[in-house]
């Protein structure tokens, strides 16, 4: 009875290790196919953030160039809508549907879309650090004006045009 025992106990010291370390290789390789997964979507989404802004810079270039914009624009547009539901964050999502609604829907109100525009740009920013991003939209627009002053004038013409200094 001893030698069978001996034989289990035998079976079973080489055959538990080998299962623990094949589940162990098991776990690991999911793992891995994961992390590739994950990097290969944050690719796309960071390649579609970048389309959002670079797309608007083109048009920002083609505004002070008194250029028109591109003929292909709507066919971009419908690529980036494309790529953000695939693969961008719900906030950044629901920013950029917010944006396109507003920008739709209220053409004339400039700061009315350029707020809704750089709500877009910060939730693309915290998307992609993480939630660790501190910027804010005074800083989008100085990046964009370079100048405080021009903030200033910005602010001061929306202050007039929205009725609140006349």
């Amino acid at each position: 009875m001893n030698e069978k025992k001996d034989l289990i106990l035998a079976i079973l010291a080489v055959l538990v290790p080998a299962i623990v370390a094949f589940m162990g290789y098991i776990i690991h390789r999911k793992t891995e196919r994961i992390k590739i997964m994950e990097n290969q979507l944050s690719e796309k989404k960071y390649l579609a953030y970048a389309g959002i802004v670079t797309l608007f810079f083109n048009i920002l270039k083609n505004v002070k160039n008194g250029k028109s914009s591109d003929g292909d624009l709507a066919e971009k547009m419908v690529d980036l809508k494309r790529d953000i539901l695939l693969y961008g964050s719900d906030s950044v999502f629901y920013a950029f549907n917010n944006f396109f609604d507003i920008s739709t829907n209220n053409p004339g109100d400039i700061k009315l879309m350029i707020d809704v525009w750089l709500k877009l740009i910060l939730e693309i920013r915290q998307d992609m650090c993480g939630h660790k991003s501190k910027l804010n939209k005074n800083d989008i627009l100085l990046n964009l004006m370079q100048s405080r002053t021009e903030i200033q004038k910005y602010y001061d013409y929306n202050k007039v045009t929205s009725g609140i200094l006349q």
